[in-house]
């Protein structure tokens, strides 16, 4: 397909304006003084990538305007699959379903099979599904990604904020709550399900699906680099966060599989998708801006 690239001049300017530091004690004295000049220096700093951005700059309106086409699409996503994406759900629902004839012998396994070194690595890797620390990554990955000019890093930023609140922040909190199963804890039976019930909160599995998703997102925005090297790492973490929830009595293995498959599914989506570039540039015998599409 060819490229096609539309030019539009645009005389607009997004200034920014700083307070004045002659405001006595005000917020410049206050015990949050540094934070808060830091935070006008980043804003100064970047505050034209914050207008002009392309899609991948976090936080740009670029950025929202791509979350918000990419959630309008979310809910029509199944209906344009291709036969390998039907193929790639059905083995996913079919490790889930087929998981159920074992989940109450796993339970019971890691029940019987309890020491020290399992408890510390199975509390390591269950934070890596944690939204109050993917947060920071996300945020960090940003960070660095703008300080250093690296695409991927931000890009990856970019790709895991919205992964992780379109899989784990929504899709999988909805289908929690339609299904209603119990926790493994509790000694319910693995295959008792009371839709709409409030505070059971078990399948599928919130940390594997935020997990799975962080992970897909930065191994295919890396693959670039780095190759296939270190696809085993970052699918092994996401792994071993499913693990973690199963060894906690947390979720069952066909929670955890579920959830894995919406993670990396959504993951895949977003980071494969094709994103407009758009550039801006500044010709001298023209007024304005130049903002140029390449489809």
């Amino acid at each position: 397909m060819g490229e096609d690239k539309v030019g539009v001049t645009i005389v607009e300017s997004c200034p920014l304006t700083l307070p004045s530091p002659t405001l006595g004690r005000g917020i410049w004295g206050s015990s949050n003084s540094r934070f808060i000049r830091a935070l006008f220096v980043l804003l100064f700093v970047w505050g034209p990538q914050l207008c002009w951005g392309d899609e991948n700059q976090l936080f740009s309106p670029d950025y929202l305007r791509r979350s918000w086409e990419d959630l309008k699409e979310l809910p029509t996503k199944p209906f344009h699959w291709s036969s390998r994406e039907w193929w790639v759900t059905g083995g996913i629902l079919t490790g889930t379903f087929s998981s159920f004839a074992i989940d109450g012998s796993i339970r019971q396994y890691f029940r019987d099979h309890r020491n020290k070194f399992s408890d510390g690595l199975s509390a390591a890797f269950t934070h890596f599904g944690d939204y109050r620390y993917q947060i920071p990554l996300h945020l960090s990955a940003w960070f660095l990604g703008t300080v250093f000019d690296y695409a991927p890093l931000k890009k990856s930023a970019a790709d895991g904020a919205e992964a992780s609140l379109f899989a784990a922040g929504m899709i999988t909190p909805l289908l929690v709550r339609i299904t209603g199963r119990e926790l493994p804890e509790t000694n319910e039976h693995p295959l008792k399900f009371r839709p709409f019930v409030p505070n059971r909160c078990c399948f599928p599995s919130g940390h594997t699906t935020e997990a799975f998703a962080v992970a897909t997102v930065l191994d295919f925005n890396f693959r670039e680099t780095f190759g296939y090297w270190h696809s085993p790492f970052l699918y092994g973490i996401a792994a071993a966060t499913g693990a973690s929830r199963i060894y906690d009595h947390k979720h069952y293995l066909s929670d955890v599989i579920l959830g894995a498959g919406i993670g990396w599914s959504v993951g895949y989506w977003l980071a494969t998708k094709p994103r407009n570039q758009i550039k801006v540039s500044w010709d001298p015998r023209r007024p304005g801006l130049l903002w140029s599409w390449a489809f």
